[in-house]
């Protein structure tokens, strides 16, 4: 009972972040704002981020923009509700890759799907091996290398799901509840102690009672960056990996 308790609470789980087949909700691929392509570039980034897409029910964006008035993490937080919301969805498999020309930084994301494969480690190496390329000016081979290394996490296994706090937590709470009940279920009789059993009314009694003031300790912590290279959560409330970085 116990055991398959524990199955449907994962297979739910699971269930719940990767999401439906929602990959092909939109048509468009590549978001070249920056004018970074050429017509037959985009054509065939679009062509190869459709294929690899299909094979892994997620979609596989590149948006590129050059605006001083942007953060590249916020914009691609800002994008994925936009294109969420405008196709009605509650969850949708995605692999995103921004520029920003402006401050010359790009933002790698992954949301449910996506993040399941490609968490926040992942996205480091992938950035970090497209970086060369970005730097160099080579926007098509460095997109094709990010579809491609897409391609080879979604392939393998998904990132350490058990390593995860936020899975632990949920771990934590589903074996406290099926011990709590356990408990319950098993116990009975009515408790006959209190707080006078073990009492000795005849030599027990309160001698002094007496309140020290020593000092108070204040201890300060960092708050963390809202630019941090990490993943977090959207406007929308939707969960995702990140990596960010200059080039």
């Amino acid at each position: 009972m116990k055991k398959n308790l524990f199955l449907f609470a994962l297979f739910f789980l699971l269930s719940f972040m990767v999401g439906g087949n929602h990959a092909f909700a939109i048509s468009q691929k590549i978001y070249d704002q920056a004018g970074l392509l050429t017509d037959r570039e985009v054509t065939k980034l679009e062509t190869l981020a459709t294929q690899v897409g299909e094979k892994w029910d997620t979609d596989i964006l590149i948006v590129t923009v050059n605006d001083p008035n942007i953060d590249v993490k916020q914009y691609t937080e800002d994008f994925y509700d936009e294109k969420i919301d405008e196709q009605g969805l509650d969850k949708w498999n995605v692999a995103m890759l921004t520029i920003d020309m402006n401050n010359r930084e790009v933002y790698l994301a992954g949301f449910y799907k996506g993040k399941l494969y490609l968490n926040d480690s992942r996205l480091d190496n992938i950035r970090e091996q497209i970086s060369h390329a970005l730097t160099a000016g080579n926007y098509e081979h460095a997109f094709e290398q990010f579809i491609a290394l897409v391609d080879d996490y979604m392939a393998g296994e998904p990132a350490n799901l058990f390593l995860q706090w936020w899975f632990q937590i949920i771990i934590a709470i589903i074996i406290g509840g099926v011990i709590t009940g356990t408990f319950v279920y098993n116990s009975g009789g009515r408790v006959t102690t209190n707080n006078r059993t073990y009492l000795n009314t005849n030599t027990s009694r309160i001698l002094a009672k007496r309140d020290d003031y020593i000092r108070t300790v204040v201890t300060k912590t960092r708050k963390p960056s809202q630019n941090s290279s990490g993943g977090g959560i959207t406007g929308g409330g939707h969960s995702h990996s990140g990596s960010r970085g200059s080039f």
